[in-house]
């Protein structure tokens, strides 16, 4: 064999036995394990991923547990009806989920950044004071709306 066959094997085998090594835990006599949501994440990089179905399993084991436990009463609005989001009912039905995604993390769709730069250019335009500024604040406005207009469009198909 030779030597790049041979290291190649040694690494092969290295990342085998680390893979099957149990976790330890991060602190000596901590005695904390992983939960099977982590220990699930961990596995993904070596192997197949965890169904949807088993990590959606564990997390409703886990609430459950909590709720056992009494954890989930001391939270903030625990047995209280879910606020309703402004604007849930008039998003269309395909992109409600995706658009509660960003907004969750905070980010804002570009639709929503056109409707913003669109009453700048209005605001811009009603403040022009030579016949050169509303120019070019007209085209501005008038670029910007049919950008929206098709991004609207599109997302109504």
């Amino acid at each position: 064999m030779k030597l790049d066959a041979v290291k190649a094997r040694l690494l092969r085998l290295r990342a085998a036995l680390r893979r099957d090594k149990p976790d330890t835990p991060a602190q000596p006599g901590a005695g904390t394990e992983p939960s099977a949501v982590q220990h699930m994440v961990r596995m993904r990089a070596h192997g197949p991923a965890p169904g949807v179905r088993a990590v959606d399993d564990e997390i409703a084991r886990q609430l459950a547990e909590a709720e056992r436990r009494g954890e989930l009463r001391s939270a903030p609005g625990y047995g209280q009806a879910l606020a309703d989001d402004a604007g849930w009912a008039q998003t269309p039905d395909d992109v409600r989920m995706p658009f509660k995604m960003l907004k969750s993390a905070g980010i804002v769709p570009h639709e929503v950044e056109l409707l913003r730069e669109r009453a700048a250019l209005r605001a811009q335009l009603a403040a022009a004071t030579t016949p050169e500024e509303t120019r070019q604040a007209q085209q501005a406005l008038a670029q910007v709306e049919l950008t929206l207009a098709l991004r609207l469009e599109s997302l109504r198909r």
